[in-house]
């Protein structure tokens, strides 16, 4: 049983907020986190279709994170990066072992790899050389809490633990009514108005048609679905963590009214810009930076570590060519918008807009970027003729 799948896990769901919200009242602060993995345990070995490889996963990237970081205390943590992305990078290169041929379609190739890859090296990334890896427990329940483990969020595991510390104290009046509130937005977002725009707009016209009214017609028909499907999903996790007493972060905030390419990534999937910026573009940048020959190309170093941040992003869904060039057309948008602010700051003056009044650039800008951001998850979708 995948979650968000079946009346049954949100059955599920209500017993996992209705215990700990019972425990409260019979346990001390610091069982919290022990209420939790017995719930997340229970989840994971009764119903989710590979228990056994999720756990070797949580098992495989602690025992590597403690020799990587408390035992060997490697300094270049590029190394400890590779060794955690192993099984991941086996299944996105579907790298086939000779003795064993089935390892990575039955073995590594489970829901969840990709986020909890991510948490993974998000934890590793940021850990201080002196600071003791976390406790095993807590590990578990970061890289297994039932509600985020397939759709995301992609948490940070500094903020995970503080939530998972307060977690008695968070079951209160004020986070039902907010939680409940984010659960039924995400339902309808999902089980509503991403199944109307389903049934009776995207599969409206063939797929395989390549006249314009019908490329145009699937193109912002998929860019209404996605949305609403994932943003459903997000704020379905949002709302029964927070009746749970866990603090899931927001991941869709109003995509539709960006300004910018930064602006989108701002409101759009959040968590993963925001891994992909400090885990991959900051790293890259400040690489690029330290090379002399680079120095005197400061807006070629910012534009190179854009676009190859959106491509790994798009690489991220896997190596078909509509990711990847969904992730080439993402970093080109912000490559363009990142000329045209630089220019504009040199200039002293909007360099497209001129003396345009703010409401009109506001509002042209929302337009274009609505478009572009269409166009690109269109060919993501796969749906498009290109």
């Amino acid at each position: 049983m995948l979650p968000f799948s079946s009346f049954e896990f949100f059955t599920i769901m209500a017993l996992f907020i209705a215990i700990p919200a019972v425990l409260k009242f019979l346990l001390r602060a610091e069982h919290y986190k022990y209420v939790l993995a017995i719930l997340n345990l229970t989840f994971l070995g009764l119903f989710f279709p590979y228990p056994v490889h999720f756990a070797a996963l949580i098992l495989y990237s602690f025992v590597v994170i403690f020799l990587f970081s408390d035992i060997w205390k490697i300094k270049k943590k590029i190394w400890g990066v590779l060794v955690l992305l192993l099984p991941l990078l086996l299944v996105k290169f579907d790298i086939r072992l000779h003795f064993y041929p089935y390892i990575v379609n039955d073995l590594l190739s489970f829901a969840g790899l990709s986020y909890a890859s991510f948490r993974i090296i998000g934890y590793y990334m940021d850990k201080a050389p002196e600071e003791k890896i976390v406790d095993f427990t807590t590990w578990f329940n970061f890289l297994s809490f039932t509600p985020t483990m397939l759709i995301g969020p992609i948490d940070r595991l500094g903020r995970f633990k503080a939530s998972q510390d307060n977690g008695f104290a968070a079951i209160n009046t004020e986070n039902m009514i907010t939680g409940w509130e984010a659960f039924l937005k995400g339902l309808v977002f999902k089980y509503i108005f991403a199944e109307l725009i389903d049934r009776y707009w995207l599969n409206n016209f063939p797929v395989e048609s390549t006249e314009i009214l019908h490329m145009a017609n699937s193109m912002y028909a998929y860019y209404f679905y996605l949305f609403f499907d994932f943003a459903g999903y997000s704020f379905m996790a949002l709302g029964i963590g927070k009746m749970m007493g866990m603090i899931v972060p927001v991941n869709f905030t109003n995509p539709f009214l960006a300004r910018n390419p930064q602006d989108f990534w701002r409101r759009f999937h959040i968590s993963l810009g925001d891994w992909l910026k400090d885990y991959f573009f900051t790293p890259f940048y400040l690489f690029l930076t330290r090379k002399k020959s680079l120095k005197k190309f400061p807006v070629a170093r910012q534009n190179t570590a854009l676009l190859l941040t959106f491509v790994l992003m798009g690489c991220w869904n896997g190596f078909s060519r509509n990711f990847i060039l969904s992730g080439f057309l993402f970093g080109m948008y912000s490559v363009v918008h990142n000329t045209y602010v630089i220019q504009c700051k040199k200039k002293g003056r909007d360099v497209v807009f001129g003396n345009l009044p703010p409401a009109a650039v506001k509002w042209i800008s929302i337009f274009i970027v609505f478009n572009l951001t269409a166009f690109a998850l269109y060919i993501f979708s796969g749906r498009s003729p290109f």
